[in-house]
This record gives C-alpha cells, structure tokens and sequence, in this order.
C-alpha cells in the first residue's frame, strides 16, 4: 500500500523510511482502503494497525488536531522500514 504510488497523495514514508503518512483521511478511506480491505473505514484501519503493534506518532499539541482532510497522520513500527521487506514476517497481531 506505501509502496503503490498511485496514493502517494495520500500514503508515503516518511524521508528515513521508518515510519509512513496518511494524508487526508477520508479521501484515504475512501480511495485507498476499500482496495486493500473489505472496507472504508479509517478508524477500523488504525484499530488493525494498533493490533499489529504499530503506534501512532502524535506531532499536533493535546487538543489542536484538525478535521481529517487536513491531519496528517504517522504511524511506526520498529519492523516496518522502507526496503526492509526481510522484516515484515516479524510483525505479529497482539
């Protein structure tokens, strides 16, 4: 999904390659999700990301987040690295 450019509008790594954006939300969930997953729910995405230990790295101070066409959003994992396909077995579902 990060690596398909057609969505690099909307998903792409960040410059290290050791974590990925999200951009605009609902047009992610609306354009991107549905090819990948039997829907198109944002929250549902980032539910199943949790799952498999991925975290949600928070830039926007407590309380200033804007509405989801504007928030960017970042996740990591220490073993979801950009051309580190060798890693990818090790993530495991908590």
């Amino acid at each position: 999904m990060v690596e398909d450019g057609r969505h690099q509008n909307l998903i792409s790594w960040n410059p290290n390659g050791t974590s990925f954006f999200v951009c605009n939300a609902t047009q992610f969930a609306q354009e991107v999700l549905p090819e990948y997953f039997k829907h198109s729910n944002f929250s549902s995405f980032v539910r199943l990301l949790n799952m498999y230990g991925f975290h949600k790295i928070n830039k926007s101070p407590r309380g200033q987040r804007g509405n989801n066409e504007n928030e960017i959003w970042e996740f990591s994992h220490p073993k979801f690295q950009h051309g580190r396909s060798d890693i990818l077995k090790e993530i495991k579902r908590k």
